[in-house]
């Protein structure tokens, strides 16, 4: 399958770069002109967008800014975007603009623009067939359609190379808010744009000081807004843990990108300010619940306990207390495991005994 992928790759990217140079009459293309193009995005009108997205629907470049952020973290190390492997941290940068100048109550999908974007020059949907796209031709408003008829989207490979540079990558976000959004709502993704940026910035910082000597308190988290410690804390903590919950194994990511686990911390972050990845787990809703108010905790061996308490009448503990003495599942990564210096904090102060 991965051949026939690679395959696929290689023979769109052949005609498109082919069709563009018949259309341009160069096979290569100045940063100023795909700042125009980016600037002359077809956006279809509609009376549900309001002034925030000039009256026009916001999907395309919404997901030309996640897709810039994805390149500046270097998710991807090519001008294609898999369906597949990429497409997760790709949503939930797309949600975080979306929520942003989206009209109160309106949702979307990263699906919805990202079949869409074919119609613009620098952009190509590779199709499971290989075969191309025309326009108007998919009706696609899902990941779990988009991943029925393709495999990539792939960006022009010398826009790619302009987006490796930070000046670059500027010219082109500032481009998109201010041809596609009023001043309020550039405002407003600027935000958005520099929560982005430091979340990814101290997630990549708590990754590297995971692997030094614990410290009782992060200080230098304390200049992060809590927004950025949380979007950080979580990323990080969530793919330590592969989406998995720790205590009963839950995993489950939606075809749109959307986890069951949440990143908990082990000592509260009120009590301690540390967000240190081994102050973490990865937890499921109940089980989140669970852990926070005493009702599960974890042994020195690293298996699940629970307190005497939850099976009192009349209560029905379900699967917590069948997880009782079961082994946690950890990260792959040794050096992330929980601490037993924050599991036992835990222990005592909701009085587990092991």
């Amino acid at each position: 399958m991965q051949g026939e992928v690679s395959d696929l790759l290689n023979a769109v990217g052949l005609r498109f770069a082919v069709g563009r140079f018949l259309f341009y009459g160069s096979s290569a293309l100045p940063l100023e002109q795909y700042l125009r193009l980016f600037a002359r995005l077809n956006r279809a009108p509609g009376s549900i967008w309001t002034e925030a997205t000039l009256k026009k629907a916001p999907h395309k470049p919404i997901l030309l800014l996640a897709v810039i952020d994805l390149v500046s973290r270097g998710v991807f190390d090519s001008p294609v975007l898999s369906v597949t492997d990429d497409l997760v941290e790709a949503n939930e940068l797309f949600n975080g603009y979306w929520r942003r100048v989206a009209p109160l109550g309106h949702t979307s999908s990263i699906a919805f623009p990202f079949s869409r974007l074919h119609n613009e020059p620098f952009w190509a949907l590779i199709t499971t067939t290989g075969e191309p796209v025309e326009v108007g031709h998919l009706n696609i408003t899902n990941v779990t359609q988009l991943r029925q008829h393709a495999v990539a989207g792939q960006l022009d490979n010398e826009l790619f190379q302009y987006m490796q540079s930070a000046d670059s990558r500027e010219a082109l976000r500032c481009t998109l808010l201010a041809a596609h959004f009023s001043p309020e709502a550039q405002a407003a993704l600027s935000e958005q744009i520099a929560i982005n940026d430091e979340a990814y910035i101290y997630s990549q910082s708590l990754y590297e000081k995971a692997h030094e000597p614990l410290v009782k308190e992060l200080v230098e988290e304390l200049q992060y807004k809590p927004v950025v410690r949380d979007q950080g804390f979580r990323r990080v903590v969530v793919s330590a843990y592969d989406h998995r919950c720790a205590l009963c194994g839950l995993r489950i990511i939606t075809p749109e990108g959307h986890t069951a686990v949440d990143a908990a911390h082990i000592v509260p972050w009120s009590k301690s300010h540390n967000d240190d990845v081994r102050n973490g787990m990865a937890l499921c809703k109940l089980c989140h619940w669970a852990f926070d108010r005493g009702m599960v905790g974890v042994t020195r061996e690293y298996n699940v306990i629970t307190a005497r308490q939850i099976g009192v009448d009349p209560n029905v503990p379900g699967v917590l207390q069948t997880m009782a003495g079961r082994g946690v599942l950890p990260p792959v990564d040794r050096e992330l495991w929980p601490a037993q210096e924050f599991l036992g904090w835990h222990r005592k102060e909701f009085r587990l005994n092991t």
